[in-house]
């Protein structure tokens, strides 16, 4: 079955949240839990980076480890949008129907439309709307309706082998596993977990599919 669409996640596969995770682990550092535990920024950041290599939760791993009870917001407005993003997806998009499976919170296409990148999605599929979270196949289900395709026609673009490789071989996709943030520190246990392709930048895309 030929492929007719491509789906991508958001957080640090189309979008760069290196300043939203610093910026979260210093304020956490600041608040008075964990000061009382000598905890700094760097600690808590180590954590984050443990919990993504296990496969787990990665902010709620931390928060449910020290039992913070105040928790530091995550701060979308820090998030910036990959520099090459927009041109690689307007030559995918000449050539493949392009879609968005994410968890997400609510405004997900607003925040794809201040980023300049809404009109190339025809299909976009938010954790918010979906009630509930990758790796949960409901969220990639959804996608599937919205778009009008079936999982053996389309491509999981991903960060996390946990969140978006895995869930999405299972279901019938292909993948690409795109290793960028805490995502790139997983390695593939099983081979369910293993993509069939793996790039390092949104760049190397065009020459996988075009």
């Amino acid at each position: 079955m030929p492929i007719r669409y491509l789906f991508f996640d958001v957080g640090y596969t189309l979008v760069d949240e290196d300043a939203v995770w610093e910026a979260r682990c210093r304020e956490q550092a600041d608040m008075p839990e964990a000061r009382a535990l000598g905890l700094t920024a760097g600690d808590i950041y180590r954590e984050i980076e443990e919990a993504s290599r296990q496969y787990l939760p990665q902010y709620r791993t931390v928060v449910e480890k020290y039992g913070f009870t105040q928790v530091a917001p995550f701060r979308g407005e820090l998030e910036t949008l990959y520099p090459e993003a927009p041109a690689v997806l307007a030559a995918l998009s000449q050539k493949y129907s392009l879609g968005v499976i994410a968890n997400q919170a609510k405004g997900l296409k607003e925040r794809l439309q201040e980023w300049g990148i809404l009109p190339y999605f025809t299909a976009v599929a938010s954790s918010w709307e979906a009630g509930a979270s990758k790796p949960d196949p409901t969220i990639f289900r959804l996608a599937f309706s919205l778009a009008g395709c079936a999982p053996e026609e389309a491509f999981m673009i991903g960060d996390r082998l946990d969140n978006d490789i895995a869930p999405a071989k299972a279901l019938g996709m292909k993948t690409v596993w795109l290793r960028q943030g805490f995502g790139a520190l997983q390695i593939p246990k099983k081979p369910e977990y293993t993509p069939d392709y793996t790039i390092d930048s949104l760049t190397e895309l065009p020459g996988i599919f075009l």
